[in-house]
């Protein structure tokens, strides 16, 4: 996805991994209620092993990642999808609201994290956005592109 793209409106492809079949409802119904620019193409997936085999037959423009899920608790998670897709932003959507999780989070390679229940679907697509854009700023500056 081109960074230019993201002012028009347009498909992104956002792959979601919660277990809780409520907790996966209510951020899907945040997301498409509301006008916004973008047409989310949403794949849900419940647990960290069914969305890297996801991830490995197809593709997805952001992660919305759990970090309480069966078979990776806390930030093994981030480790393991950051360390197989590096190129592809990750939003955490967690109950956990330690400030320690949600730095180790974004250190881990995470660009937004965000609290279930306290974040509202302006939030989430504003998150996804800048996750996205933040990737592609920092993809841009490995590679030594002017900005």
């Amino acid at each position: 996805m081109q960074l230019a793209k993201l002012a028009q409106p347009q498909d992104i492809s956002v792959l979601l991994i919660e277990d809780s079949q409520p907790d996966a409802t209510a951020i899907i119904k945040a997301m498409i209620y509301g006008e916004s620019l973008y047409n989310f193409k949403i794949t849900r997936k419940d647990s960290l092993a069914e969305g890297l085999s996801f991830l490995d037959k197809g593709a997805a423009d952001v992660i919305l990642l759990d970090l309480n899920l069966p078979d990776a608790k806390e930030l093994k998670a981030i480790d393991e999808v950051h360390g197989l897709f590096p190129d592809l932003p990750i939003v955490v959507i967690s109950g956990y609201s330690d400030m320690d999780i949600v730095h180790q989070a974004l250190h881990k390679g995470a660009q937004e994290f965000l609290i279930k229940g306290e974040c509202s679907g302006v939030a989430i697509r504003q998150s996804i956005y800048q996750a996205i854009v933040r990737k592609q700023i920092e993809q841009s500056y490995k590679r030594g592109d002017k900005l």
